[in-house]
Formats: structure tokens, sequence, C-alpha cells
């Protein structure tokens, strides 16, 4: 394992090495969503620390998923082999088979429950978990509560379109098999979804180093027919923090961003004259609070990064966009909504269309970083923002 601080040439030859082995595999990385960290990107040493462990877990999938099915196998046989470093299996918050990945320091911890969906339901540092919890339903699987239920923490689903419908509960809560195939690494597999054909494959990978996560969200025509759809991560936080995230240069709305309104008609984007009591502009930086009457906004920013903080936690979202590619609906990469509850982060892949057997990849990089002080007000969270270096995802062709 890489513990040590890389030098800036050793990272640029490690993404080298890394894209060259992705283009002469017919793997997991060769598929059409994956993307390799930009060697050109410059900023603090510390940062390349933590995109190691995005770079490793690219190059480590490149076998990595070939072998998944057949570990599956040898678990469902009863052969499964003890856990990688870095894993541990147990109980949490009423689920049995949770799988929790910590860091070497004792700071950072990430829990993966495969019974509800293959859902991040943690994702902390020092004690503080960045994601929503739900008290009301811990422990609950699709098994006892049919007709289902609403639990916080992080999923991805497949869309567009599809979020919530009743006869796709089995991708979106039910049991996902899993397989943890080296350390600190946890993979899960949906069972195949009856409307769309798909299947959807999910792998995170802890640093021991940092407590980056990697994240990588991929969806597998297990169909006989061609089919088009997305990704679509959904990331629920507490609500009462602040959301940022840089204004695009290039963009379909005219003021850069959009909110949702309400009319007789139907609901629309309102990208002409988008106000909100709660959201602060200042130059290419949008602010908003997650507080007051709820409400919902989009981007289609091709920066490659939001982030939320809340208290002295700031969470930060790295994720790849695509140059002229098509994005569903209103075109956005980026959503938030919130309520009295939670603060909703959501980020869209494009559309891609898949031949029979064909797959497609949505990589992240999360992180979180420590502030000396609280985040209480928009000159407090631009600040913060000062402290995110540049994504390590550069736009795709």
């Amino acid at each position: 394992m890489l513990r040590r601080r890389p030098s800036l040439g050793k990272f640029r030859a490690l993404a080298s090495r890394i894209t060259k082995g992705s283009r002469a595999n017919n793997s997991f990385a060769e598929i059409r969503g994956s993307s390799a960290p930009n060697p050109g990107v410059r900023t603090r040493l510390s940062l390349w620390r933590g995109l190691v462990v995005f770079a490793r877990m690219i190059c480590l999938q490149a076998v990595g998923w070939r072998v998944f099915a057949l570990s599956l196998v040898l678990c469902s046989s009863g052969l499964r082999a003890a856990l990688p470093a870095g894993v541990n299996e147990g109980e949490f918050l009423g689920w049995t088979n949770a799988l929790s990945l910590r860091d070497d320091h004792g700071k950072t911890t990430t829990v993966v429950v495969p019974d509800i969906g293959g859902r991040v339901v943690q994702y902390s540092r020092g004690g503080v978990n960045a994601l929503l919890e739900n008290p009301d339903s811990n422990g609950k699987t699709l098994a006892r509560w049919p007709g289902g239920f609403w639990v916080g923490g992080y999923q991805c689903d497949l869309g567009p379109g599809l979020l919530g419908a009743l006869e796709r509960q089995g991708v979106w809560l039910g049991p996902h098999d899993f397989v943890a195939p080296r350390d600190h690494t946890v993979e899960t597999a949906s069972p195949l979804d009856v409307v769309t054909g798909l299947r959807l494959l999910k792998s995170f990978t802890l640093d021991p180093d940092t407590g980056a996560l990697g994240v990588v969200q991929r969806m597998v025509n297990a169909s006989p027919n061609p089919t088009r759809h997305h990704l679509h991560d959904r990331t629920l936080c507490p609500a009462g923090g602040f959301f940022f995230a840089p204004l695009p240069r290039q963009s379909r709305h005219r003021a850069g961003w959009a909110v949702l309104r309400v009319a007789e008609a139907g609901s629309f984007f309102d990208g002409e004259q988008p106000t909100l009591p709660n959201a602060s502009v200042t130059g290419d930086w949008l602010v908003v609070q997650a507080a007051g009457a709820p409400g919902k906004l989009g981007l289609d920013t091709a920066v490659g990064w939001v982030a939320y903080v809340r208290g002295k936690l700031l969470f930060v979202k790295f994720f790849p966009t695509w140059r002229g590619a098509a994005y569903a609906g209103a075109g956005h990469t980026v959503e938030f909504s919130w309520n009295d509850q939670m603060a909703a982060l959501e980020l869209f892949s494009p559309v891609a269309a898949l031949q029979p057997g064909q797959a497609f990849d949505f990589p992240e990089l999360w992180q979180l970083i420590e502030l000396k002080e609280a985040v209480t007000s928009f000159e407090d969270a631009r600040a913060a923002a000062k402290k995110i270096p540049p994504s390590p995802f550069a736009p795709k062709k």
C-alpha cells in the first residue's frame, strides 16, 4: 500500500501508467465512463496523497470487476475468506451485515450496508458523520418493510425518471451481493432491474492515509436489447449547512444556475432570474444555506466538484463531466435540494447508450476536511471553499 506522500512527478508517472493500462485492458477502466486523474493539475502536495487512492482504485479495478462474479459465487458457497485489512463486518444501527472501512489513523470511517441497496450510511471524520442518519429507519429491511422506508446517506440509482418506482425497490432498498476483494475496499452488486434490464455495481475504496473515499458506480446492460440510461447519485446530509459550487463559465442558464419554480402548467427550472433568500452569488461562486423554505436548484457545471459544509466539517465530492454529452432533464450535472431535515447533493452522469453486455462507469472522489472554525455565514463558506483544490478529473470529450 502507498503510505508516503508522493511527489508531483511520481503522481504524474502513476497517472500516466494508469491511463496506458486502462486503454490496454478490456476491463473496468476501458468503459466510456472511466476517468484518470488529470496530471496537469497543480495544487498542494497534500492533495496528491488524497488522490492516490483514486489512481490506485482505477488501476486495481482493471482486474477487480472481472473476478467479482467468481468472488460472489465463492461467498455464497460458504467459502468466504477472512476479511482484508481495513474492512470489518458487523452490526451497525440495527443492520447485521454492515461493512465498515477505516483509515489507519482512526479518524475516518465509511459504513456500507448491503441489505439496504449497498448504501453508504456513514462517512465520518472525528466521529462526525457528514451524511444524514434517519433513526426511524435503523435496522429496517425490505423483507420486513415491503412497502419501503426512507433512509438517509448515499445511494446511486439508474435514470432518468426511475427514482422511487415501487417495482424497482430491489435496486433502491433491497439486498445487494457484496465482496471485500482487497484492503480497504468493498464492492456491491444489485439484483437485475426488471424495468431497465440493467445491473448496478458499486465499489468503495478508502485511502488508509487520508480517508479519501473512491466511489465507482457502474451500470451494466444485462438485457438482450439496447438501452439508454444514466447514473444518478443522491447523497443526503443534515440540514442547516452551506452548499457551494463554482458557477460554470458557459451555461444553458443565463445566470449560470437555475431555481425550480412551480407553476400551474407544471414545474420548471428558472435560469433567467434565479433568486432565493438563502442564496448568495459573489463573482463565480454560488453559496446556498440549507435552511428556510424547501427548495431545489441546478447547475450544468463542468468544473467537477461540489461541497457541503456543516459546522467544522467540509465534505467535497469530485466527479467527471463529459463535453457535449446529453444530460437528461434540464441538462444539469448537479442539483441541490433541501428542507428542514436534509440537504440533498445530486450528481448525474450523461445518458449512455448501451448495447447488450456493455457498461458505463461514473467515478467520484470524496474528501472530508476538518476546519478550525465552524462555518456560520456565506462569507465563512466562501473562505472554506478556498481550501478545496481543483478537481482531479479532466472533462471527458
